[in-house]
């Protein structure tokens, strides 16, 4: 479904490019602005539109839509893929060993250092630092 809406949308590019450059131009342009034929109006006199210019807006129209529409087929199988391989780059638990089962021994580099000797409670503990008053 996704190739035959990008295939209408590359034709709909291609089509609107030919339609929009077989529109005749304006014939006096800025210069009809500056005291040429149509004084009355800020740019020239436009007519009716054409068919060429429905046409065009036509071809733009349907070309956002299938912009849009490619665009949010795009994000979605992007999200969906990424959630499955962050899904398939967790590990799995490690299965609980049997009761019967012993445990590895530790390694040296493993081996925690003894823990240090409890002060004696006879030493008394040191006061404090009163804390500074500004």
């Amino acid at each position: 479904m996704v190739a035959f809406f990008t295939v209408i949308h590359v034709l709909l590019c291609i089509f609107m490019i030919f339609v929009i450059l077989l529109q005749p131009g304006k014939d006096a342009g800025m210069g009809a602005a500056l005291g040429g034929g149509a004084a009355t109006s800020a740019f020239g006199g436009r007519g009716a539109v054409t068919f060429l210019s429905k046409l065009t807006a036509v071809c733009a129209g349907l070309f956002f839509l299938t912009s849009l529409g490619l665009s949010f087929v795009g994000v979605r199988s992007s999200v969906t893929s990424s959630l499955s391989t962050k899904a398939a780059a967790q590990p799995a638990p490690a299965p609980a060993p049997a009761a019967g089962a012993t445990a590895p021994a530790p390694k040296a580099s493993d081996a925690e250092p003894a823990p240090a000797a409890a002060p004696s409670p006879a030493a008394p503990a040191a006061p404090a630092p009163a804390p500074a008053q500004k």
